[in-house]
């Protein structure tokens, strides 16, 4: 059985550890910089225009321009990535897309209002192309931003993508890397118990979202 903690607080990407030779951001730094503030502003945008019914979409959509869904499900399942089956692995990815967008579509739409802002702040490059983004997220009648890093890399189609997201300086990838593999650990250490656990929790998600949007 899972506990709450599982699907709490947690998603989206990789570990950040940068070498002390980092420096502030020349090139690709401020190409990655562009990059979130252009993300976020057109989710932002978008949010505000769509419908209802529309955002879970609208959000899948701007969730896989933005980000490497692919590799961070793969990263974030660990070594048992390669004890799964070629079947387990398609159907874990799916099933790990659909729990992102019924997860923090919501949450998403909650910091997307009128007065609510993100600006991004500064950047540190490792290379040329691996880049931290560091934002704030300001909200009306809170004095404390949220600061949120984004870490952005370019594949080797050229595509920049977000690869993980740090809020508080808490890495959300790193957190629910852990959870996973606990909720595999307590299923045997087999990797369907965590797709079974993905589906009924996405289900439930979804579930109650349909019902307060009724």
């Amino acid at each position: 059985m899972m506990t709450r903690r599982f699907f709490t607080g947690a998603a989206l990407s990789l570990a950040i550890a940068f070498a002390s030779s980092t420096a502030f951001a020349s090139g690709f730094g401020k190409e990655a910089e562009t990059f979130i503030q252009t993300m976020a502003d057109k989710a932002m945008a978008s949010f505000r225009t769509q419908e209802e019914g529309q955002r879970n979409e609208e959000f899948r959509t701007l969730l896989n321009e933005g980000f490497d869904v692919r590799a961070i499900g793969k990263w974030v399942l660990g070594r048992y990535w390669r004890k799964a089956s070629e079947a387990e692995k398609e159907e874990y990815l799916k099933l790990f897309e659909d729990f992102i967008i019924v997860t923090y579509s919501k949450r998403f739409e909650d910091y997307s209002g009128d007065d609510i802002s993100l600006t991004v702040t500064e950047s540190l490059e490792k290379n040329d192309s691996d880049a931290i983004v560091r934002s704030k997220i300001e909200r009306p009648n809170v004095a404390e931003p949220i600061l949120v890093d984004w870490r952005v890399k370019q594949n080797k189609d050229g595509e920049k993508k977000v690869v993980d997201v740090l809020i508080a300086g808490v890495s959300m990838s790193q957190t629910q890397r852990a959870e996973f593999v606990s909720v595999i650990k307590r299923g045997g250490d087999n990797v369907s118990s965590l797709i079974e656990a993905l589906r009924s929790k996405t289900e439930q998600l979804a579930s109650n979202v349909n019902t307060a949007t009724q």
